[in-house]
């Protein structure tokens, strides 16, 4: 595939996902939490099948892989449940920004923890933006934001992520689609057996913009999104691709207030920013000119 071809396709994927806010809240309308999380899944994971053979990628991972598969995916619930309740009490646009770019930063933290791995003066000083950037998008300083169900939805949310990333960065083996087909399949059983009790919830109060922000959710925004991203990764590599992820709080906050009617508040603005000159710091882009060494010197 060209580049230009595939630099195209993630705009496009990063568009997808930070769309997601806007139809979570959306459905929300429609359904519970648990409900929505299990056709969400169910979806994207019938949209991975059709990508796993127009792709000619194998299904068979091994039992490692598996296993992972499904930790991730008891991830995967506990996030969308956060993520779900935060759209539904608090603002889609506030949400995409706050924990889009909290995920990482939280990512960084957490490995950083269990690796029992010292912070140099590069990961401080991106820590210490990030900090910045997230108090100022919750405003602090008001003293009735615990309060807010939204944001605490949302925090919740951010502080689940780095299970799933932490958790699916040990599957090496096979396919990485096969291995999102398997934890999304895995999502959608698991959320039905564990809280819906093996009842799958019916769609016939969904309408046509139902309709439209289900499937939205789940082929454009999970099944397409996740799939470019996989191609790009393998592609151009990690550092690259994860670069077009600050896309999504931008498109988040541009759907929110395009079919929301949401007001883009400029502390929102200003505290994103910050968060995202965190994240470039922490992934090596080194914004403040401080010498990172060599890790391939010996």
């Amino acid at each position: 595939m060209q580049n230009r071809t595939l630099t195209i396709l993630m705009i496009l994927a990063m568009i997808a996902w930070g769309s997601t806010w806007v139809s979570a809240k959306i459905l929300m309308g429609y359904f519970d939490a648990y409900s929505l999380i299990f056709w969400r899944f169910f979806f994207s994971s019938l949209g991975l099948v059709v990508v796993l053979f127009i792709s000619k990628h194998s299904f068979k991972i091994d039992s490692k892989g598996l296993l992972l598969a499904f930790v991730s995916a008891m991830g995967l619930i506990a996030y969308n449940y956060f993520f779900f309740l935060g759209t539904h009490f608090g603002q889609a646009g506030f949400g995409g920004v706050l924990v889009t770019t909290l995920n990482p930063i939280l990512t960084f933290v957490f490995i950083a923890i269990i690796g029992r791995k010292f912070l140099n003066l590069k990961d401080i000083v991106a820590l210490m933006f990030g900090a910045i950037g997230v108090l100022i998008i919750l405003k602090i300083w008001q003293l009735d934001i615990s309060f807010n169900r939204g944001v605490l939805y949302f925090l919740l949310a951010a502080a689940t992520w780095p299970w799933i990333t932490i958790v699916s960065s040990y599957f090496k083996n096979g396919s990485a689609l096969a291995f999102s087909f398997y934890m999304f399949s895995f999502t959608a059983l698991g959320v039905l057996v564990l809280f819906l009790n093996a009842k799958v919830p019916s769609l016939s109060n969904l309408d046509s913009i139902g309709w439209v922000n289900l499937l939205a959710l789940s082929l454009y925004g999970t099944t397409f999104g996740t799939s470019i991203y996989f191609m790009a990764t393998s592609t151009w590599g990690g550092k690259k691709a994860s670069g077009y992820f600050f896309l999504v709080p931008i498109t988040a906050v541009f759907f929110a207030s395009i079919f929301l009617g949401e007001r883009v508040d400029i502390f929102t603005i200003i505290g994103g920013v910050f968060t995202i000159l965190a994240i470039y710091q922490l992934n090596g882009y080194n914004l403040v000119d401080i010498p990172i060494p060599d890790h391939n010197t010996p």
